[in-house]
């Protein structure tokens, strides 16, 4: 397979060795290079090397990474955003531990494989005819191990806005349709999607169990092990101990096993960062009676592309406000107006099944699930 495009960048000859490896396995040829800076580690040169610039992907050996980290005098390693826009693993060696997780929050990577322990799953990654010399676009997540599903994360612009409810809402059109969806609850401040949707009982895995998980989830796997809630896979649980690694694993895992996963994201400032990182497209439910209600997410969302962006205004907008408004205030190009949406929650802690929670003249959940799917609300 010509021209991979695969930089490593490395100093140490057991990473090296074992990179190489990997690669001739994978089918894939790999350039390496010592040091990130143009010039090699000698070079008191700012400049990042030119190779990395348009590597559609990095192998960022755990030697470079954490002394990185370590140094006041580096430009390239003080930035906290990285000059190079192509997929980041860090390579690392096994007892490196918590150091490897930190350094893939310092670089901004995309995924850490600890060798020899994933040198079989790296070799998967790098196989993968979806790694492309293509550079990825940076901003939401755009997975390199396939194509794959959507992953769509949903957001209150307030507490109270229907969130959850529109979350349930929108996987039930999907199970009417025929589009396989996957519920995720990632809200530590909300009420847990078991308890709503009386599942607790149900078997099967929650992100308690998923939280150690080291390298690749087979999406087939995933599939088989979630629970279903009234015909609905869902995954919930405690979240809020869930390292990102394995919050990536298991979204590449849903983009694999379903065409859209839902994830209800709550409005943790921490994981909004984190889940902005791994997820598609983003859905801001706002309430409909003003302007600036999504004013705290303003940080979060500042580099996401407004195309991206879906605003669900809940509710019935009072006389003289626009609905475009408050969406383009939310940073968001499109726009959905779901009068009955605040009905929905009501309706849920009523006990209704999600079956029975929106009428057949209703279109807003068809509409989200467009979005999900295809970038703009249908």
């Amino acid at each position: 397979m010509a021209g991979s495009g695969i930089v490593a960048v490395t100093g140490s000859a057991l990473l090296q060795a074992e990179i190489e490896r990997v690669a001739s396995a994978a089918g894939r040829t790999v350039t390496v290079i010592a040091d990130l800076r143009e010039g090699g580690p000698a070079s008191e040169a700012t400049a990042v090397d030119p190779l990395l610039l348009s590597a559609p992907v990095v192998l960022l050996g755990s030697d470079v990474a954490l002394a990185g980290m370590l140094s006041a005098d580096d430009a390239v390693a003080r930035s906290r955003d990285r000059p190079w826009r192509g997929t980041t693993i860090i390579v690392g060696l096994a007892g490196e531990g918590a150091a490897l997780w930190e350094a893939a929050g310092h670089w901004d990577a995309d995924r850490v494989a600890v060798v020899p322990d994933a040198s079989a799953w790296l070799v998967d990654v790098l196989a993968d005819d979806a790694v492309d010399t293509r550079p990825r676009a940076r901003g939401l997540a755009q997975d390199i191990t396939a194509e794959g599903g959507s992953v769509v994360g949903v957001i209150g612009g307030c507490g109270g806005v229907g969130a959850t409810s529109l979350c349930i809402a929108v996987a039930e059109a999907a199970r009417r349709t025929g589009v396989e969806a996957l519920l995720v609850d990632a809200n530590a401040w909300g009420g847990g999607m078991d308890e709503m949707l009386d599942a607790a009982e149900e078997p099967g895995v929650r992100w308690t169990e998923l939280r150690e998980a080291v390298g690749r989830i087979a999406g087939d796997q995933l599939k088989e092990a979630v629970p279903q809630a009234h015909g609905l896979p869902l995954l919930t649980g405690t979240v809020d101990t869930v390292p990102a690694h394995a919050l990536a694993a298991v979204m590449t895992a849903a983009r694999e096993a379903y065409a859209v996963t839902v994830v209800d994201v709550g409005r943790d400032r921490a994981a909004l960062h984190e889940w902005v990182r791994l997820v598609d497209r983003v859905i801001l439910v706002l309430p409909a009676r003003a302007v600036g209600s999504a004013a705290v997410l303003t940080a979060v969302l500042q580099d996401v592309d407004p195309d991206r962006v879906l605003a669900v205004i809940a509710g019935r907008p009072p006389d003289g406000l626009d609905p475009e408004a408050v969406a383009a205030d939310a940073g968001a190009r499109h726009y959905v107006v779901w009068r009955s949406l605040p009905s929905v929650g009501r309706r849920l802690g009523a006990g209704l099944q999600p079956s029975g929670l929106v009428g057949r003249r209703c279109h807003a959940p068809e509409a989200i699930l467009h979005f999900a799917g295809a970038g703009a609300p249908g």
